[in-house]
């Protein structure tokens, strides 16, 4: 039984010395972000998305093997922000999102660091202001692609929700339209017209969305407008 206690006792003298050991996990924690906005080269804005799944960045850190990729998303405006970093060099791109990839930054990250992207959208939507008519609100739109674009418009969609972060996966009603028997040039040459009908009285965001046949099946988006319902 002595033993026993005894070893008890130096159980418990090394587990009071291993909390009182300040050289374990004692390193500096992240001390160094990242911000910055993917540009649309056709508006000359912020690339618009959706949150999540409209984008993300990817950080490759520099002077390790096989080092695992940090990736995070962006936001629906086209910016990013990460503040979880640690002073280094890094390869930076944005990814998965609607647009045509472009090529890798290679920056230091240290403190608050800038960094931006234009990029080729898959495809822009030119939407007028939304109008509302009693309880509906009308939306006029065309849609656009650039030439370098192969992958072709296959279906819009004007989305209304009762929060800011509408999209065709958030959203209270939708109006849209099969594009994939049309081609571009009868496409870029209409004015399309949605009517999002018998909203309920308040606040309502609403904007319109494109998609390619890309891979992701992503979709490019209007700004959104905010109307107000009687």
């Amino acid at each position: 039984m002595k033993i026993l206690n005894g070893v008890a006792i130096a159980a418990c003298v090394m587990l009071l010395s291993a909390c009182f050991n300040t050289d374990i996990d004692n390193y500096d924690g992240p001390n160094a972000s990242i911000e910055g906005q993917v540009i649309d080269n056709v508006t000359g804005e912020g690339i618009q998305t959706e949150q999540p799944n409209g984008f993300r960045v990817r950080l490759i850190e520099s002077g390790y093997v096989n080092v695992i990729p940090i990736d995070f998303w962006g936001k629906a405006d086209g910016s990013f922000r990460n503040t979880q970093l640690f002073k280094n060099d890094y390869r930076v791109i944005p990814i998965e999102g609607p647009f045509v990839m472009p090529d890798t930054a290679r920056i230091t990250i240290s403190g608050a660091t800038e960094v931006s992207f234009t990029v080729t959208p898959f495809a822009t939507v030119h939407a007028s202001t939304p109008r509302v008519v009693g309880k509906n609100v009308v939306v006029d739109y065309t849609l656009t692609k650039p030439g370098s674009v192969s992958q072709k418009l296959t279906r819009s969609v004007t989305v209304v929700a009762k929060v800011p972060a509408v999209s065709n996966a958030v959203n209270d009603a939708n109006v849209s339209h099969d594009l994939g028997g049309l081609d571009y040039a009868a496409i870029a040459a209409t004015t399309f017209s949605d009517t999002l009908k018998n909203l309920p009285s308040g606040k309502h965001f609403v904007r319109v969305g494109t998609r390619t046949d890309n891979s992701q099946g992503k979709y490019n988006y209007s700004k959104v407008f905010e109307v107000n319902i009687p």
